[in-house]
């Protein structure tokens, strides 16, 4: 007597449906986690991509790949390929958590407004001297148009104009103009940073490979910043005796 279907099987093979079997079709190529675990290891594989192989080597595939998850699990939990790669810039951002804590102006107020910029600034410099992975992000950013990476400065600069705003009231009529200042300094951070990343050389004679010349800077960032605010206030107060005299 012949089963039904059993014209499928080769000679002297078992029909099985043993439970294991089952299991192993419906699980495919990659293991499920829960979802945590897996957005976690997708955030992780573009992390190590970048750090690795720059943007250059970031792709759904590749993430994929090193993620060890199926790629549609990033349009489960990250609606888009770009949301995924934004998700992860974000979160290891150094200005983000700056922009929280500007939240609370009363604490910025009782520390003194000088001395948060100057804070801010220093911090910027030693976390992206030391963070090779935000050092390629921010060359990305510089080095090509595109529409996500414009996206995130954007959203940088509106949070990052609420903080310069807070200085405005200071350099009023003194006819100084500090954001200029602020601009200068940012991206001077970065040049030097690349510069000696890159080549291993010096600027103006400053290596911040040495420690010694890291620390000159970060000294730095301080004076130029209290050299501008105190030049401000000088320039208030003569402002003033001049209207006075007249």
């Amino acid at each position: 007597m012949t089963w039904p279907g059993s014209c499928l099987l080769e000679k002297g093979e078992k029909f099985s449906m043993e439970k294991s079997d089952v299991r192993k079709k419906k699980r495919g190529p990659y293991a499920k986690y829960p979802r945590e675990v897996t957005m976690k290891r997708l955030l992780d594989a573009v992390g190590d991509i970048l750090k690795e192989n720059g943007w250059a080597g970031l792709g759904v595939n590749k993430i994929e790949a090193r993620a060890g998850v199926s790629k549609k699990m990033i349009y489960h939990y990250f609606t888009t390929y770009n949301n995924l790669v934004k998700t992860y810039i974000k979160s290891i951002d150094f200005w983000m958590p700056v922009f929280e804590q500007f939240q609370n102006s009363d604490a910025i107020l009782e520390q003194g407004l000088q001395e948060f910029i100057t804070t801010i600034f220093q911090n910027q410099f030693k976390i992206f001297s030391s963070d090779p992975i935000m050092q390629t992000i921010i060359h990305w950013q510089v080095s090509e148009v595109n529409p996500l990476l414009r996206e995130i400065s954007e959203e940088r600069e509106v949070e990052g104009a609420r903080i310069a705003a807070m200085t405005d009231p200071h350099f009023l009529n003194s006819g100084l103009k500090f954001r200029p200042i602020l601009a200068l300094m940012l991206f001077g951070i970065y040049g030097i940073v690349w510069h000696a990343k890159t080549n291993k050389s010096t600027v103006c004679g400053v290596d911040i490979n040495n420690e010694s010349d890291r620390e000159d800077l970060i000294v730095a960032i301080g004076q130029i910043i209290d050299l501008f605010w105190k030049a401000a206030e000088i320039k208030t107060l003569n402002q003033k005796e001049v209207i006075t005299d007249s």
